[in-house]
């Protein structure tokens, strides 16, 4: 019996090892999509590629505070605006429209710049924070894309796309790959703040190095017990169980 005890004790180590691994492995692919996130945000937010015109028309193209267009006697754009300079955005819709897409990376940034913490807090935490960041930046870029057609009643953009003065209406003008970006982006940010609250959910605590009955972390005690719908996997239990189904394979083996 102490034999069986201690191989399914080994047994165990081993099996939390590679959990611990495969959720190591998952959270760096998660900081790798992060920052792929990040930068993905940024080129949206800078881009002015966000509507723009088809052919018809006065040659054109707007972004989240910068707007081009093309006069009929010259072939290159003259470009308008500045973020920096806030008066220059055309209106107040397209203002609040920039302010949250750059906001959204910002908290992207932000939550990267946490990823440091995971030298002095628990990684739970970590993930944690970082999630609440992620789903902040998701609501901004959402947010943000939303009130940028409310802008389109400008001047400027009735010059280029015909539309009349009128909101969420392109009329010649069509939407362009920055604002098709800057919409797939929200998804990216609400799986990737979904996939951050799991991996705070399943951290598991490393086994010390002499693990003994009774002392299987909890984390995977919950993983297993889905694969057990009898009933709660206590450390007993698991004990029990992995020792039968070691004897059985063991006995199909001589067989």
């Amino acid at each position: 019996m102490d034999k069986e005890v201690a191989y399914t004790s080994d047994l165990t180590k081993l099996r939390h090892t590679t959990y611990v691994r495969n959720s190591r492995a998952i959270a760096a692919i998660w900081g790798i999509f992060s920052i792929c996130y990040a930068i993905l945000n940024i080129v949206a937010f800078l881009q002015p590629q966000w509507v723009g015109d088809t052919g018809k028309g006065k040659a054109g193209f707007f972004g989240l505070y910068e707007w081009c267009e093309r006069s009929s006697m010259a072939r290159k754009y003259t470009c308008s605006g500045d973020f920096l300079e806030f008066s220059s955005i055309l209106n107040d819709s397209l203002r609040a429209s920039s302010l949250l897409v750059g906001f959204s990376a910002l908290f992207f940034i932000f939550s990267l710049i946490c990823i440091l913490l995971f030298f002095f807090l628990k990684a739970a935490t970590v993930l944690k924070i970082c999630g609440w960041l992620q789903v902040l930046g998701a609501f901004s870029m959402a947010v943000g894309c939303i009130l940028f057609p409310n802008g389109w009643h400008a001047v400027e953009f009735d010059t280029i796309c015909g539309n009349q003065g009128k909101t969420y209406n392109l009329g010649q003008c069509g939407i362009r790959w920055a604002f098709m970006l800057a919409i797939v982006l929200i998804f990216d940010a609400i799986i990737l703040a979904t996939l951050a609250f799991v991996l705070a959910s399943r951290q598991a605590k490393l086994l010390p190095e002499h693990a003994t009955k009774g002392e299987v972390n909890q984390a995977y005690i919950m993983e297993t017990t889905e694969k057990h719908p009898g009933g709660p996997m206590t450390a007993e239990k698991y004990y029990i169980e992995e020792t039968k189904m070691d004897s059985e394979r063991g006995e199909d083996l001589h067989l």
